[in-house]
This record gives structure tokens, C-alpha cells and sequence, in this order.
């Protein structure tokens, strides 16, 4: 029966989870990461969804709540102490989350308002699994990490072995996988941290993701939808809208920003089904701001701010009975609308080594954000180049197998229209064919392929968008190469034999960002 075949890779987390070996195991970071090396692949994890038409959907959520409970927790006894902020969305959930962190991270200047300590828990990584579990702003430390993983996973040792072979639905339970495991760990970081607060981001979709074993939450949010996951999610805005509105609950206040008819109709009914009070916010505007600048850069960030205010404005009210002047921004919340950050979006980057070159980060992955990133990156390079005889444009570009790529090098050729790329290099998400920049900057959710099919797919769709037949004055160089390491170092020749200053774009895929700031050691707060 296929359901019951062990793979290799479950074979030696067996070998890590016997009660011998973890007695005898050196309960290090490194081996906490080796271990995470050794659980199903994300990438794998969706392909087995996909290949039961969506059936293995009906056992994620059973299965979280039991391997919650093989560490020690009742879903709705324990994880409503955490207060839980839970945030969907297809573009600009990430930044709500970083968003609301701040703000709410910067709070004590109120008269009455105790100092909060605060979890975020977000995906994915950028140069360690670190950052996905943050306290206080700033990611977990080595030694909590270490401490904390083995704490989960011998628990979850200890539960199999008093009751090996447990069925759901007459299907073995198994081990879980590298994002459901995560997910344990960042809600047992926050019961042992004892947060007063915990923003939670969805990995994937909703419905069914893992974080949504969260049974009552203090308030929910859902940034702005768009097309992504579609052999997962379903090929119409409705259907995303669907899995993205289930972290909907009954009597939690729900947020949303403005979203296409399709998405928003959908969202309304499912607000309406599980009585869950919506609300849709209109985002700021410059004009609201007073002059003032918010720390995440680009327009599109002003609906992710809006939606983030509105988030903290219930959450206070629910949890402290504060209440928030219905002015937008609420100038208590000013302070921390203008310090979020969120490294490897909307992020500029010069580094002292190569002083003509002017690094543009920023992990967009969809159509809808590689626009925004798009508009972005040709305002500030107008602002920031002299004339294109002495300014080189070039694109670097990389995106998953399950990523619309077409779409977002459609958005990408439009700059090139007026701000013109000399060169595009389409890469893979592998850093380097040695990986020697830091041991966990493995993502553990793509898988590689050596014939580079959809990195030259990607090429001859940019060359079909911006190469014109006429228009031999704007050309545009494409480059196929196997690792971003690669693709850093023909860059950085590049610019050794040419007189002009380079302006870079990398995008297309936050672990294309994780690893290009790796090599060139950027560091993640």
C-alpha cells in the first residue's frame, strides 16, 4: 500500500528518533540542523497533495492537532494564551507581519501599556531557519534553537514509542515534515517564551496550512490575493480566496484590504458562513503620512500598513481594552509604522567591494508583487542613475517550478521598456555546488535539476518579451548559469571591464535572495 512506504529520508529520522540514540546524540546547532535536513521536503510534501487531488488535505489538520499533542499541547487550551495574530494572503503578508511587529514592538511610550514580549513566526528563511521564529523582533538565538528543536522532537520520540503505529483514517500517521515541524517548534518557542503576543504568518494557502490548528486567535488578516499555488489552491481567484479566508473563525474579527470582485465576494461569504465580523480597509496614502515615510519602501506597502493598523487597533482593544483613535495612521503607532524592516524586499544594497555596483533585493515571487517590485525598482532607479550611456542595467532572475514564471518576466519587461535591462541571467535557488556559506541556508523545499530546463525556459520567454527584430539598439544579453554564486561572480567580472556602474535587480524568489545575501554576506536582523 503506497501510503504506509517508508523513504529513506523517514528512515533516518527513525534513526535520529530512537530513545538510544537521542541520549547518546550531541544536542548541537549543527546537529539540530543536519536533523531538519532529513524530514520531507516541502517541495515533496506538496507534490504527494497534488497527486491525491487534494485528499491529503482532509488528514493536515487532524495530523497537526495530534503531533500538538504528542508535545505537550491542547490546541485550544494552550495555544489561546498566545494571543494569536494569524495572517493569509497571496502578496504582502510578510509585511503585514513585520509591519505589525514593529508597531506593536513600539508601544511603550502609552500611557498604561505594559512591555510586551512578542513572537513572529514567518516563512521562509532567508540565510538561516532562525529567522522564521522570532522573539522580540529579532530571531531566535542558537542556544534556545538547539534546546527547543530537541525538546520537540524527542517528545514527539517519546509519543511514538508509547503508541508506535498511530492511524487517522486508517492511514499511519507518520513523521512530520519540515514545515509542519517548524511549526511545532515556533508554537512551543512561544509557550516556553511565554509571549504575550504571537503573529503568525500561513505558509501556504490556508484551509488546510498547519498554522490553522489555531482555534481562536485574537483577530485575523488577509493581505492582498492574487494567482499562486494554482495546482494546490485551484485556478481561480475564488478558489485562493477560499483556502485564504479559511483562517476564518467564528466571532474573530477578520481584516482584509481592497481585492478583486472574484476574491472579495468569496471572502464576504466566508466571513458570513462562520459568522466572522470583516472589515476591508482602505490603504494609506502619501498625503496621510504628513510627510513621514514608512520603513518598508514602495506604494504597495501602504495597503500592507493599513491592514497592519487595523490588525494591532482590534488587538489592543481585545486584549488590553485600549482603544486607538480611528485616525489612519494613528500616531501611536508611527513610531513603529516607520522603523519596520524586512530584509530581501524593497532593499537596497551597495557593498564597499564593488563600488560601482547597486544591488537591488526583492523576493517577489508572484505576477501582483513582482509588479509592485517592478514600479519600485524603476522609481528609484530614475532617482538613483545618471544617463544609461554610463549606467548598465542587469537582470537576475530566478523562480520555483510551481511559481508563474512567464507572468512575472511579462511585468519585469515592461520597466525594460523604459528603463532597459543590458543583460538578464537566469539562475537556479542553489547558492553555490559546495554550499560553504553557512549550514542552514538549505530551504529544504526546492529540489535541483542539473539540466537547468526551466532556467533556459525562463531565458527564451525574456527573449521572446524584449528582443524585437527592429529594435537592434536595445538589446539585452541573456545568461543561463547553474548557482547564484555563478551568477554573482560573472556580475562582479562584469564589472571589472566595464566603465559603466551596474544597477542590479535580483528577483523572482526569496531563496534566490537568501542566498545571494549568504554569498555576499549580508546579514539578516
Amino acid at each position: 500500500m503506497p501510503h504506509v512506504r517508508a523513504d529513506f529520508k523517514h528512515l533516518i529520522f527513525k534513526t535520529y528518533f530512537s530513545v538510544s540514540a537521542t541520549k547518546r546524540m550531541e544536542k548541537s546547532y549543527e546537529k539540530a540542523i543536519e536533523f531538519l535536513g532529513t524530514l520531507k521536503t516541502n517541495a515533496s510534501v506538496l507534490e504527494s497533495i497534488r497527486q491525491s487531488g487534494g485528499k491529503l488535505n482532509d488528514r493536515s489538520l487532524p495530523e497537526m492537532r495530534e503531533y500538538c499533542r504528542r508535545i505537550g499541547y491542547e490546541v485550544s487550551r494552550d495555544f489561546d494564551k498566545l494571543n494569536i495574530i494569524h495572517i493569509s494572503g497571496t502578496k504582502g503578508k510578510g509585511s503585514v507581519c513585520m509591519f505589525t511587529e514593529s508597531i506593536l514592538g513600539n508601544l511603550t511610550h502609552m500611557d498604561g501599556m505594559p512591555r510586551l514580549r512578542f513572537g513572529t513566526y514567518t516563512s521562509p528563511h532567508l540565510r538561516s531557519v532562525r529567522e522564521r521564529i522570532r522573539i522580540d523582533g529579532k530571531k531566535l538565538n542558537k542556544e534556545d534553537f538547539t534546546n527547543y528543536c530537541f525538546e520537540v522532537y524527542e517528545r514527539l520520540n517519546k509519543a511514538e514509542a508509547a503508541n508506535p503505529g498511530m492511524l487517522i483514517d486508517d492511514i499511519p500517521i507518520g513523521t512530520p515534515e519540515y514545515f509542519r515541524f517548524l511549526t511545532l517548534l515556533a508554537f512551543h518557542t512561544f509557550m516556553r517564551k511565554k509571549v504575550d503576543v504571537a503573529i503568525i504568518e500561513v505558509g501556504i494557502g490556508g484551509a488546510y496550512d498547519p498554522t490553522n490548528v489555531i482555534e481562536k486567535p485574537i483577530v485575523c488578516g488577509v493581505a492582498s490575493l492574487g494567482y499562486e499555488h494554482q495546482s494546490l489552491l485551484g485556478h481561480t481567484l475564488a478558489s485562493i480566496a477560499w483556502n485564504k479566508g479559511g483562517i476564518f473563525k467564528h466571532g474573530v474579527p477578520a481584516i482584509t484590504v481592497e481585492q478583486q470582485t472574484e476574491a472579495m465576494k468569496v471572502l464576504i461569504k466566508r466571513a458570513e458562513d462562520i459568522k466572522a465580523p470583516l472589515k476591508q480597509v482602505q490603504p494609506l496614502t502619501k498625503e496621510s503620512l504628513h510627510g513621514a515615510t514608512l520603513g518598508l519602501p514602495g506604494d504597495h506597502q501602504f495597503a500592507n500598513a493599513a491592514l497592519a493598523i487595523e490588525l494591532c487597533r482590534v488587538w489592543l482593544q481585545r486584549c488590553h481594552n485600549i482603544r486607538i483613535s480611528e485616525q489612519n495612521p494613528p500616531k501611536e503607532f508611527m513610531k513603529g509604522l516607520q522603523s519596520a524592516h524586512y530584509p530581501g524586499r524593497g532593499h537596497i544594497v551597495k557593498d564597499q567591494r564593488y563600488p560601482k555596483i547597486t544591488w537591488f533585493l526583492d523576493g517577489a515571487h508572484t505576477a501582483e508583487s513582482v509588479k509592485a517590485c517592478a514600479r519600485w525598482f524603476g522609481d528609484v532607479t530614475d532617482q538613483d542613475a545618471g544617463s544609461n550611456e554610463t549606467t548598465d542595467r542587469i537582470l537576475l532572475f530566478s523562480c520555483t517550478k510551481d511559481r508563474i514564471g512567464q507572468p512575472m518576466l511579462e511585468e519585469l519587461g515592461l520597466i525594460h521598456q523604459k528603463n532597459r535591462f543590458h543583460h538578464a541571467i537566469f539562475c537556479t535557488n542553489l547558492p553555490s555546488l559546495t554550499n560553504n556559506y553557512n549550514i542552514d541556508l538549505h530551504h529544504n523545499t526546492v529540489e535541483d535539476d542539473p539540466t537547468l530546463k526551466l532556467q533556459h525556459m525562463m531565458a527564451e520567454k525574456w527573449k521572446g518579451l524584449v528582443i524585437k527584430p527592429k529594435n537592434t539598439g536595445h538589446t539585452c544579453d541573456t545568461h543561463v548559469l547553474p548557482t547564484i554564486e555563478d551568477a554573482i561572480n560573472w556580475i562582479t567580472e562584469y564589472n571589472k571591464r566595464t566603465d559603466a556602474s551596474l544597477q542590479v535587480l535580483v528577483t523572482g524568489s526569496l531563496h534566490l535572495i537568501g542566498g545571494f545575501m549568504a554569498i555576499l554576506e549580508i546579514d539578516v536582523d
